[in-house]
């Protein structure tokens, strides 16, 4: 049961109810006691309702998360406080790297202000939208605002997986299509490019930067680069495909150089896909490694990489590109590669060729190699094909002319080309694969089943040789339709009636007629091409063939 009462000199009344049981707490109420009492009734009927399970307990986490401030900042404007902040902190716990926590912190409080949520029910999703295109309107590019999106798509996600939201209000939000805004896009280096790459390196001098130091606080520690040791990094790095980080990672005892085939260990804290990837190299670049390596210390890394080893690379690109033009061997030759985009920075489709270019340059020659999609991205270690193929594979023109060279190429025809090839004569024309009509022995495709010679003549030949008889006996003249096939030349040579039928069954005697006799029936080659007649069981007897002369 609530209580009401005043405290000694005090304006307000206070009360006193019970949230669970053996609990007892004390608020403040008004100056007014209806009101007060209003209040205390309402604690008392929620504790009541709570206690026999009719609210959700949930509820109580959702109304103390939602009095909570996503972001609290310092004096000095640093994020100390709020639910970005756990965020943050929670990040860590999982083994995140400092750097990726510290973005995704910096991106979500971004959004959050831009956003002027103050609340959890403030992160609305035309609220976020609007505050993204803010962003966007400052001159980011879509893919930095994508970046922005997904750290406040990460916390609304993480708030309701940890209790402190009812729902993931962000989760139907979609990105830019950042095809339209490229602003970054990375190039693949070609085999002439690396090689003076290398060269430049290796006769450089000592690349030094400092660590350890900020834009309030000068000073730090001095590191520096040697040239061979540049060299080394950039044929490493287009051999292997590895990362910065991961390069930065590597220690002598990462190398196994003994092995077949030798290979080169990233630990799962270092690898971007946390895993341990084991990258085999080729026996070549084994070679060079090995008497490199000697006498550097165990445990230590083996590379002191920059902060941003894209402005080392971008300096050893200058280089090799003055000396590049310097072997000019006239003005003309100088202009003319000038014009050129040989190892510059920024080509001329305003791409870069910065240090992770140079992974994607390991890429685009395995594929070129003619390795398979799923052998590129084991050695990409890509979770998908389609980043290893459709982001970090380059094809030149070169690669696309040398594919269309397999193609065939379909020119003019010859007007005196035969109209078609053989049939089943391995790709051979006609005229070669049908022997000539007046070939001793050749044989017609229409008279397969009986395997009648060439030389024999159709019956209608004997009526067309001058003072020959009939072929039977009692057969006077021809028919007036076969003397106008006769004499208009339509009688094929290779046509076999119903009466050369009779006469090869024995029925009667048949008149010889050799082929010559009837050359002025054939029908000229200029006219019709040669070609192979096809066995068709349709057509038996050939459709234009002379009427049976019968006695």
């Amino acid at each position: 049961m609530a209580s009401i009462y005043k405290r000694k000199g005090a304006d307000v009344w206070s009360i006193a109810y019970s949230p669970a049981p053996r609990r007892r707490k004390t608020i403040t109420g008004c100056r007014s006691y209806q009101a007060t009492k209003a209040l205390a009734d309402k604690l008392e009927a929620e504790a009541f309702t709570r206690r026999k399970g009719i609210i959700d307990a949930k509820a109580d986490g959702y109304a103390k998360a939602q009095a909570v401030a996503l972001t609290v900042r310092n004096a000095k404007g640093e994020i100390v406080g709020g639910h970005v902040a756990d965020l943050h902190a929670a990040l860590i716990a999982k083994g995140a790297t400092a750097k990726h926590a510290a973005l995704v912190r910096t991106r979500a409080a971004k959004v959050v202000e831009l956003a002027k949520a103050e609340a959890i029910s403030g992160l609305t999703p035309s609220a976020v939208q609007a505050a993204l295109g803010e962003l966007r309107k400052s001159g980011l590019s879509l893919q930095t605002c994508n970046h922005h999106l997904r750290a406040i798509k990460q916390l609304s996600r993480w708030l309701h997986a940890d209790g402190r939201a009812r729902d993931d209000a962000l989760a139907h939000l979609g990105g830019f299509n950042v095809a339209t805004d490229r602003r970054h896009d990375r190039r693949a280096l070609s085999d002439d490019e690396l090689a003076r790459l290398i060269a430049t390196a290796e006769r450089g001098a000592a690349w030094t930067w400092r660590v350890g130091c900020t834009r309030r606080r000068i000073g730090g520690r001095a590191l520096a680069l040697s040239g061979p040791d540049r060299a080394m990094l950039y044929r490493l790095a287009v051999a292997t495909g590895f990362r910065a980080g991961e390069i930065a990672s590597l220690t002598p005892a990462s190398f196994d150089l003994d092995a077949d085939p030798p290979t080169i260990t990233v630990e799962a804290a270092y690898s971007k896909r946390r895993r341990q990837d084991v990258q085999p190299v080729a026996g070549e670049l084994a070679d060079l490694l090995g008497p490199w390596l000697e006498g550097r210390p165990d445990g230590a890394p083996v590379f002191a990489m920059p902060g941003k080893p894209a402005a080392m690379m971008q300096a050893d690109l200058q280089a090799a590109r003055g000396a590049w033009l310097a072997e000019a061997v006239s003005d003309e030759d100088r202009e003319r590669r000038e014009r050129l985009s040989v190892l510059a920075y920024r080509d001329g489709a305003w791409r870069v060729a910065d240090f992770h270019a140079l992974r994607h340059t390991f890429v685009s020659r395995v594929v070129q190699s003619g390795a398979s999609v799923k052998v590129a991205q084991e050695l990409a270690r890509h979770s998908t094909p389609t980043l290893t193929i459709g982001r970090y594979a380059h094809v030149t023109i070169a690669d696309t002319a040398k594919a269309l060279e397999a193609l065939p190429v379909f020119g003019p025809s010859d007007p005196k080309a035969e109209a078609m090839k053989a049939t089943g004569t391995d790709n051979a024309t006609a005229q070669a694969a049908q022997p000539a009509p007046d070939a001793p022995g050749s044989r017609r495709t229409g008279d397969r089943a009986t395997g009648r010679p060439m030389d024999r003549p159709h019956k209608g030949a004997a009526r067309c040789v001058a003072n020959r008889g009939p072929a039977r006996a009692g057969a006077q003249r021809a028919a007036p339709g076969a003397a106008r096939r006769c004499a208009e030349g339509r009688f094929p040579d290779n046509v076999r009636d119903d009466a050369t039928e009779e006469t090869e069954q024995g029925d009667a005697p048949q008149a010889r007629v050799n082929a010559t006799a009837c050359a002025h029936l054939r029908t000229p080659e200029t006219i019709t091409p040669g070609r192979t007649r096809t066995w068709n069981l349709r057509f038996r007897r050939p459709l234009l063939c002379p009427v049976e002369l019968r006695a």
